[in-house]
């Protein structure tokens, strides 16, 4: 019996990135049984930072692929974010095995998606499941390890999912928490999913810092430097938690018809690969 998958997707000021995020499940619908429940819409909580609606990109995107359920709140109707994933929630109750949290600027590949619900087909013994991301922050090109936050819930068990709380916390119909229950981080080699979570190219980063801020409690990892005008990470959230700041992971790679050079900036060393065995090639590396 083939899997029914409920995708419950986030999706605000995030044109830049939507289509990438959405297509390979909108292709993946041929192969698999999926119902794709989106909630669409700046949070209350931003209207109280005076922040402009810019969802009109995203929208755009939206109502050109067939959607099982879209809901766009505007100026009067604004949900908090908790209430955002409800909403989109009750679409999928009692049609799916599994609910699936998606934010837009999560941007999973069509083999990574088959792999992970093989995993979870082979793996009935857990109730819910994480999902390891590799966070671009700052730029595209880097990023930035450890992010690896709940993300797919079993329907069939403790009664059913009753609501989201708290950002992406279940609690099942019998008031037990999720917190309590079996669960498995999809292993890395299974998939290590694109986030494009913190970028400063996007105008979104600036108002996210405040919107974490306020929701917790002024507790967040990155702060925005208003006098140079960048994001950068918070010597305060990882002062009081006797954390070293993240590492930031670079990989540049410059591939021709005879190699491939990979540059990895956490290791400061440049991998050569896949060279041409009959040609005699003669590489030389220079600073500055």
């Amino acid at each position: 019996m083939c899997m029914k998958i409920g995708i419950l997707l986030l999706a605000y000021n995030s044109e830049d990135y939507l289509k990438e995020c959405l297509l390979p499940w909108i292709k993946l619908r041929e192969e698999f049984d999926i119902i794709i429940a989106c909630s669409s819409g700046m949070y209350k909580e931003y209207v109280n930072f005076g922040f402009k609606s810019r969802n009109k990109g995203t929208l755009s995107i939206l109502i050109n692929y067939e959607l099982d359920y879209l809901l766009s709140t505007g100026p009067k109707f604004l949900l908090g974010e908790n209430d955002s994933r409800n909403t989109a929630l009750n679409a999928l109750k009692d049609k799916c095995d599994i609910v699936w949290i998606l934010d837009s600027d999560e941007l999973y590949t069509e083999s990574q998606i088959r792999d992970i619900v093989k995993y979870i087909e082979d793996t009935i013994e857990y109730d819910w499941y994480s999902v390891n991301f590799k966070n671009s922050t700052f730029e595209k090109n880097l990023w930035i390890d450890g992010f690896c936050p709940p993300r797919i819930f079993r329907t069939d068990r403790y009664g059913g999912i009753s609501h989201f709380y708290f950002d992406n916390h279940i609690t099942y119909n019998n008031g037990e928490n999720f917190n309590t229950k079996s669960n498995s981080n999809i292993p890395r080699n299974i998939a290590w999913v694109k986030h494009y979570s913190w970028l400063t190219t996007d105008t979104r980063s600036k108002e996210k810092v405040k919107y974490q801020e306020e929701r917790f409690l002024g507790d967040c990892a990155f702060y925005w430097d208003d006098k140079n005008n960048k994001l950068l990470f918070s010597d305060k959230f990882y002062n009081s938690r006797g954390l070293e700041k993240p590492i930031l992971h670079e990989t540049i790679e410059r591939v021709s018809s005879d190699f491939t050079i990979n540059f990895v900036r956490s290791e400061n060393k440049f991998y050569i690969q896949n060279v041409l065995k009959e040609q005699d090639l003669k590489f030389r590396f220079f600073n500055g």
